[in-house]
């Protein structure tokens, strides 16, 4: 059950070098916030293609600092623990993510790694279909395209495999 790549088409990943500290307790509380609900995003062990026990499959947030959004997405994505490891802690990283993604019986963990990143718009959501746990940034409010494809989300969540967090960047 690997699933496919990171979606390059609807996330543009965060680089370290966006953000000028790795945490601060507003980061923690966001943090906090998208875990809330997050799981346990298991199956039962004897039905791996059974249906996902997820609390909150999707939800909406909203801060008015992109750092906050960058730091958040910095975090979850396992970019920290990847620059802190040695070349073989870094592959132990990469090996508990993929071990995460196939061991269907697993609840979600804290420190899992959820794929996470920038959106170039909400409307390119459209269809957005999650392999792991994944927090999108939006920049700014949806337009009306985008605000379809948000409500077409939510309107799947009870299917979704993994719970969906989109955090809009208010202008502030």
């Amino acid at each position: 059950m690997l699933q496919r790549r990171f979606d390059t088409n609807r996330l543009r990943a965060v680089p370290p070098e966006a953000v000028s500290a790795r945490s601060c307790p507003r980061t923690e509380d966001l943090i906090a916030a998208c875990l809330r609900g997050a799981g346990p995003a298991n199956r039962a062990w004897a039905r791996p293609f059974g249906p996902v026990r997820i609390d909150l499959p999707f939800r909406m947030l909203q801060t008015d600092s992109a750092e906050i959004a960058r730091r958040a997405c910095l975090q979850l994505d396992g970019s920290w623990a990847m620059q802190d490891a040695s070349a073989l802690g870094r592959l132990a990283v990469r090996g508990r993510a993929l071990l995460a993604d196939v061991a269907w019986w697993r609840p979600l963990q804290a420190d899992d790694v959820w794929d996470a990143g920038i959106a170039p718009s909400a409307a390119a959501l459209r269809g957005f279909e999650p392999r792991r746990a994944t927090l999108i940034v939006l920049e700014g409010e949806p337009d009306e395209a985008g605000l379809q494809a948000l409500a077409e989300i939510d309107a799947r969540a009870g299917s979704l495999r993994r719970a969906v967090r989109v955090l809009v960047v208010q202008a502030g």
